[in-house]
C-alpha cells in the first residue's frame, strides 16, 4: 500500500493535562491506548490511531512553547476527541468502560436525529470524549476517510 508522506496529516494531538500520570491512566483503561513514551509528570504520549499519537502535557509546561493556556471554571475546554465505532452496538460498552475508568457522562448513548449513535463523557480534565458510530463514516484501505 503506497501511503502519503506522514507531512501531509496531523500526526499529533495535545492535550494539557493537569495530572499527567492521572491521565494517562484514564486513556489506557478507558480508550485502551498503548503507551509510546512518557516522562512522569511532564508528558505522556499514546497511541490514538495509526500513525497518530494523543500526547497528555503537563499544563503548567506548556506557556513556554504555547503561550498562554488553561481552563475556565464554567466550561469545558475547546477540544473534543471523536472515537469511532464500527457498529452502534459498541457505543455503550466503551462508554461504560470510560466511566469505570473515572469518566463523567455529559450525554447518555442514544440514537442521533443524523442516523448514528453516540454518546458523551468528560475524562478527568474535562475534554469531552464523543462514542461515536456513524454508518456514514469508513476508513479505506489506503487511510482516506468518507464521512
Amino acid at each position: 500500500m503506497n501511503q502519503p508522506a506522514a507531512s501531509h496529516f496531523v500526526t499529533a494531538l495535545t492535550l494539557g493535562v493537569r495530572d499527567v500520570e492521572a491521565s494517562l491512566a484514564f486513556y489506557r483503561e478507558a480508550l485502551g491506548l498503548p503507551l509510546v513514551y512518557h516522562v512522569p509528570g511532564e508528558i505522556a504520549f499514546v497511541q490514538a490511531a495509526p500513525g497518530q499519537l494523543l500526547a497528555l502535557w503537563n499544563i503548567a509546561s506548556m506557556p513556554g512553547e504555547y503561550g498562554n493556556v488553561g481552563f475556565s471554571p464554567d466550561s469545558a475546554p475547546p477540544v473534543s476527541l471523536g472515537h469511532n465505532v464500527a457498529t452502534a452496538a459498541e457505543v455503550v460498552p466503551l462508554v461504560d468502560r470510560a466511566l469505570a475508568a473515572g469518566a463523567t457522562l455529559v450525554s447518555a448513548p442514544e440514537t442521533r436525529s443524523w442516523g448514528g449513535t453516540s454518546g458523551c463523557v468528560a475524562d478527568p480534565d474535562g475534554y469531552r470524549i464523543d462514542v461515536v458510530h456513524n454508518p456514514a463514516f469508513s476508513i479505506g484501505e489506503d487511510g482516506s476517510l468518507t464521512v
